[in-house]
């Protein structure tokens, strides 16, 4: 199957947020985070301004600070507003509708707001969340990649059609970070396959309440100049939210990032071997009927019918194996809009590779 996420990122990002190397990447989120200061303000202190046009957020010391689009749109949502409604209205109607807003949450039980404030000259307002929020910085994340680089990890480049040099899949901005990193020592031969299969995993996490921290990883064959991820199998996704005791939920992240990166190839060249050769059944309805029989699969029938339609054959293979069809489920997963449920599915799927038929 082919990923497009780091395709995603390589076709709308401008230049400076796109870097040639971890260290590089860990400047400059280390930098983000150097101007950035935290603040608990209560709801009924803030209030909004019209200055020269814009929309500005001021607090008890009277200072405006600029909002950026992100953070208007966290503060209108706070509010209960529709912040594209809101972009259309002349700046001092919005301020008004902003205004009633912060004063009806302040007659409501709510804790205080949070606010990241970006301090280099003008005060700018990066993000607005409620003090459930539980901030991970970006550069805390690219340290871990730093700690990869020991074991073998680099940044993921082209393998074929190169664009340029330095054509890394690393990106940065005050939003939030992408990392791409794959270990060229550690290749995958699959049987009856035209070349090896890296192993790669991709790093997500926006410090402004953007996206949760976010760990995939999975098998490819090779990525285009388009950073286009092709062959990939066995994708795995795993979260955390910025919310609640995440510190601890890091933890965990950070044991399953490294578990992954220091294991060796031999476990999976043989499990994709077993799986190859794995036959459910000889037909559609057999493989359907006799996946649905295992109650630990937790996959239902319509879920089972869309695996099994979605093997592409030329690169998954047959899928009445365990390993075609597990790369099916995969491929099913990833057209769903929720986390949640692709990560059921990936789990299913690593689930199916394990049953001996």
């Amino acid at each position: 199957m082919e990923l497009f996420h780091a395709n995603k990122q390589w076709s709308t990002r401008p230049d400076d947020e796109k870097f040639g190397s971890v260290a590089e990447l860990l400047k400059a989120t280390q930098d983000y985070a150097a101007t950035a200061a935290e603040a608990d303000v209560q709801w009924g202190d803030l209030r909004t301004e019209a200055i020269n046009g814009d929309v500005r957020l001021t607090g008890k010391t009277n200072q405006p600070a600029m909002l950026t689009h992100w953070s208007f749109d966290q503060l209108a949502k706070r509010v209960g507003a529709p912040a594209e409604y809101l972009r259309r209205l002349p700046a001092t109607l919005a301020v008004q509708n902003l205004n009633h807003g912060l004063a009806e949450r302040e007659t409501n039980p709510h804790g205080p707001a949070q606010l990241l404030v970006h301090q280099n000259g003008d005060l700018l307002v990066r993000a607005v969340t409620s003090d459930r929020y539980a901030r991970i910085w970006n550069y805390e994340v690219a340290e871990r990649l730093v700690g990869l680089e020991a074991y073998g990890w680099v940044p993921a480049t082209p393998d074929i059609r190169a664009t340029k040099e330095n054509d890394t899949a690393l990106y940065a901005s005050d939003h939030d970070m992408f990392a791409f990193l794959r270990n060229p020592n550690l290749t995958i031969e699959e049987a009856g396959s035209k070349g090896a299969m890296y192993r790669g995993v991709i790093v997500e996490n926006s410090e402004v309440g953007a996206a949760a921290l976010k760990l995939t990883r999975f098998l490819y064959r090779e990525m285009c100049g388009n950073h286009i991820i092709w062959g990939a199998s066995e994708v795995v996704d795993f979260s955390i939210r910025h919310v609640g005791e995440i510190r601890e939920k890091m933890r965990r992240w950070e044991v399953i990032l490294t578990e992954y990166a220091n294991e060796g190839t031999g476990k999976d060249e043989a499990q994709i071997v077993a799986a190859q050769r794995a036959m459910i059944a000889d037909t559609k309805e057999g493989v359907l009927d006799k996946l649905f029989g295992i109650k630990g699969l937790k996959l239902t029938r319509k879920q089972l019918d869309a695996s099994y339609d979605a093997v592409d054959v030329d690169q998954d293979g047959d899928p009445r194996t365990a390993w075609g069809f597990a790369q099916g489920v995969t491929r099913y997963s990833q057209t769903l809009p929720y986390a949640d449920k692709r990560n059921d599915l990936d789990r299913a799927a690593g689930r199916v590779l394990k049953i001996a038929f």
